[in-house]
């Protein structure tokens, strides 16, 4: 009894159990281009504004800084 406990400890060390689900995979987040569609100044900053695949995003920049011509957003 002993050594028939002994070896199937000995096989299930060896062998363990294979798990049925799959690891799971790290998420991934894709960043949009958006192209530059247009600046406004006001005060001492600059809006500058985006065309994100047509919905428009918006950053404020200091007044006497250049827009970026593209943002990912």
């Amino acid at each position: 009894m002993l050594s028939g406990l002994i070896s199937a400890l000995a096989l299930f060390t060896v062998f363990p159990q294979q798990s049925s689900t799959l690891p799971k995979l790290p998420q991934v987040q894709t960043a949009m281009m958006c192209m530059k569609s247009g600046e406004q100044t006001s005060g001492m900053n600059k809006i500058c504004y985006y065309d994100c695949m047509g919905s428009t995003k918006a950053i404020t920049v200091r007044a006497t800084d250049l827009c970026p011509l593209t943002i990912n957003d």
